[in-house]
């Protein structure tokens, strides 16, 4: 573990040290366990924001999945050889 030191405001630790009475952990754990639910939910929401863009978008052309290296070609300028 990495010692670390925090600034609270006094709401802020008032609330985290009921907390921590009221569940039987220290101070410490209570905030690693909120910083455990911190990193999931940002891991969550970057991958369920990458899911909403699958098939968001459309060009209309059915075939792009097989014909996509043309498209690419075409889009950038390349003769496709």
């Amino acid at each position: 573990m990495v010692r670390t030191q925090i600034s609270l405001t006094e709401h802020q630790h008032a609330f985290l040290k009921e907390a921590a009475l009221r569940e039987g952990v220290s101070l410490s754990e209570l905030v690693r366990q909120a910083v455990d639910e911190l990193i999931v939910d940002r891991s969550q929401s970057s991958s369920d924001a990458a899911r909403a863009l699958i098939g968001a978008l459309s060009c209309g052309d059915a075939d792009v999945s097989v014909n996509h290296d043309r498209y690419l070609a075409e889009t950038y300028g390349e003769e496709k050889k």
